[in-house]
């Protein structure tokens, strides 16, 4: 059996082949950007984590020694284990009160995180991840 085929129609036009291309690049487009917002927010969320593990390095520091420390050393922070942060302490009131900040480096420079004794996170407003 022969199939019946329009006579001069063989494929598809070059219309009909570029707007499935583009249709294409638009979702892939789109889909990526997605997994780019998902890789920040999951990095940022390794700012906060490292924040709140501050948090409780420093109440125990401050248990044992009642003052806290701006040596992140001596509370035995790994810094392999945060490679997108690096993490700081600044003092206050002779050393009763700290602020801890987490500054992105790599791929997470320009993203900024303070978290004060009380345990509250917070993201810059200059943060380019905002």
């Amino acid at each position: 059996m022969n199939a019946k085929h329009r006579p001069g129609r063989r494929g598809f036009t070059l219309i009909e082949l570029t707007i499935v291309l583009l249709l294409i690049g638009i979702l892939a487009a789109m889909a990526f950007y997605a997994y780019r917002m998902m890789i920040n927010k999951a990095r940022m969320t390794q700012a906060k984590t490292v924040l709140h593990h501050l948090t409780k390095t420093e109440a125990t520091y401050f248990s044992d020694h009642d003052r806290y420390t701006d040596n992140v050393a001596l509370l035995e922070f790994d810094p392999v284990k945060y490679p997108y942060y690096n993490v700081s302490v600044v003092l206050d009131n002779d050393a009763t009160n700290y602020t801890g900040i987490a500054t992105g480096v790599g791929p997470m420079t320009g993203d900024w995180w303070t978290i004060t004794k009380e345990g509250v996170s917070v993201q810059a407003d200059n943060s380019v991840f905002r």
